[in-house]
């Protein structure tokens, strides 16, 4: 099955050893998932069966949310990144405004909804 994921699991594997190894960053292991805390403030993505969470999510309960996205993975396998990771990536980046406007919860996007049920 993990083959099946490549794309996530090949961006992730590398960023997971990039991170723990080479800049020596914390993680922990979550359900099947590997949580690693990646300073700053910019949030937390998932990869597959590899989470990067900043300082405010990395102990959080966001985690199970993330989680989910790592279980899309794993329904989805290669369609994750254009069904699941790409729009969600868009829409978190460039309708920031549009959302607040419209007074729209993050998670009320199909791919956050879907992943919160799932974590």
């Amino acid at each position: 099955m993990y083959f099946f994921e490549f794309p996530q699991n090949v961006i992730g594997f590398v960023t997971f050893k990039l991170y723990t190894k080479i800049y020596k960053c914390p993680f922990y292991k979550y359900q099947e998932s590997y949580v690693t805390h990646v300073k700053g403030r910019w949030g937390a993505i998932s990869l597959s069966r590899y989470i990067f969470a900043d300082d405010t999510y990395f102990q959080s309960e966001m985690i199970k949310h993330e989680y989910g996205h790592t279980l899309q993975s794993k329904k989805l396998l290669f369609f994750y990144l254009p069904v699941i990771g790409l729009p969600s990536l868009i829409r978190n980046k460039f309708f920031k405004g549009y959302r607040k406007r419209k007074h729209q919860s993050y998670y009320a996007f199909y791919t956050e909804a879907w992943a919160n049920k799932l974590g």
